[in-house]
């Protein structure tokens, strides 16, 4: 090793402390026991990016769990929706009096229905906790930031990334930019990703807003003491660029997938129970090299590069069925609410051009 201390590549003891402290971020998460992952994300020698990895709603013998995989999306939201520090202030409350669990309770119902009210055409909210939940547990990255909280306060605008998390990993700071899509087919969604981390990666004064909600409003203010101080320098790109980072753009895209979900095996019972879900993963696993060219492909057309990107697919039957079952586990009428957002179709001029997905 020819350069010992803070300049070798190995973590040394401050990044330790750091990579520590980013891990007490970390939520506990159950997204594995209804989210089945059938081809990792992980890096091809072979291939120069995106990495792309495919999921899918598991099986309770020969039916997708939807309403299952609402209700864990639901009962994760009370990480993702609510700031750290009020999430320890929510836990020392509860402590002491159970009766608080339903002010925590209430308190996230209505971020999300106020959320609705106030951008009544978007349709990502599923899509972001899906995404939170899914860079936690894949990427081992915490969330850094709560863009729900921030999204329904009345100064700041909607618009910007649907997450930001992080970890300190290989000598440097790894921060991942989330951007979720629900999308009628998959190459809907891939091309929509594309297009939105390419004006966010264009836009160096949205790409510094970002890093400045992690520092000025972000969840490192329950990190302590030196640990703290380091994440912040970390998070300031102006004042300290010498520190070494990464940066990945996330793409989660949650897609209806009627094709492969239509068809099923005979029910019969000398067959293994999981042998339904077994055999829808084979035939959606074929799919992935047609999925990451078709994301190559759509990355590259809007100038952002491949080899900083990861895609995540995530096949449902029906994505407005899984909205709705979301809705309806936080207790909420779906008439109450608009379930065809923006964020189900493609704008006219993206089409993905026939891109074999």
């Amino acid at each position: 090793m020819a350069n010992g201390g803070a300049d070798r590549e190995g973590p040394d003891a401050e990044a330790e402390a750091l990579a520590r402290a980013l891990e007490t971020l970390l939520n506990p998460s159950k997204i594995d026991g209804v989210v089945n992952c059938c081809v990792r994300a992980v890096h091809d020698e072979a291939w120069e990016g995106p990495r792309t990895g495919l999921l899918h709603v598991r099986f309770g013998e020969d039916k997708p769990r939807v309403e299952d995989l609402a209700y864990i999306l639901w009962s994760e939201c009370m990480y993702y929706a609510l700031p750290r520090r009020r999430q320890e202030r929510f836990r020392r409350e509860i402590a002491a009096d159970m009766t608080a669990v339903v002010r925590c309770y209430l308190a996230v119902r209505e971020l999300f229905i106020d959320f609705n009210a106030r951008h009544p055409e978007r349709a990502s909210e599923l899509g972001e906790v899906l995404a939170y939940c899914l860079v936690q547990e894949h990427l081992g990255a915490a969330q850094v930031a709560s863009k729900m909280s921030l999204k329904t306060a009345a100064n700041m605008p909607v618009h910007g990334l649907d997450g930001i998390h992080a970890v300190f990993e290989n000598g440097a700071l790894t921060v991942y930019f989330l951007e979720s899509k629900l999308a009628s087919e998959g190459r809907r969604g891939v091309a929509s990703y594309a297009a939105s981390a390419a004006e966010f990666l264009s836009d160096r004064r949205q790409y510094l807003r970002e890093y400045e909600i992690v520092a000025d409003l972000g969840n490192l203010d329950a990190l302590e003491g030196e640990a703290r101080q380091r994440a912040l320098d970390h998070f300031d790109v102006i004042g300290h660029p010498e520190l070494r980072r990464r940066e990945r753009f996330v793409g989660i895209i949650c897609h209806s997938e009627p094709r492969h979900f239509g068809k099923r095996l005979r029910i019969r019972d000398d067959q293994p129970t999981d042998i339904h879900e077994r055999d829808f993963a084979k035939r959606y696993a074929a799919d992935h090299g047609k999925h990451r060219l078709a994301a190559r492909k759509q990355l590259l057309k809007h100038g952002a590069d491949p080899a900083k990107a990861i895609v995540l697919l995530v096949a449902v039957p029906d994505v407005r069925e899984l909205r709705k079952a979301f809705y309806a586990a936080m207790g909420v009428d779906e008439r109450e609410l608009p379930l065809d957002g923006d964020d189900l179709e493609m704008d006219d001029d993206e089409d993905a051009e026939g891109d074999p997905v």
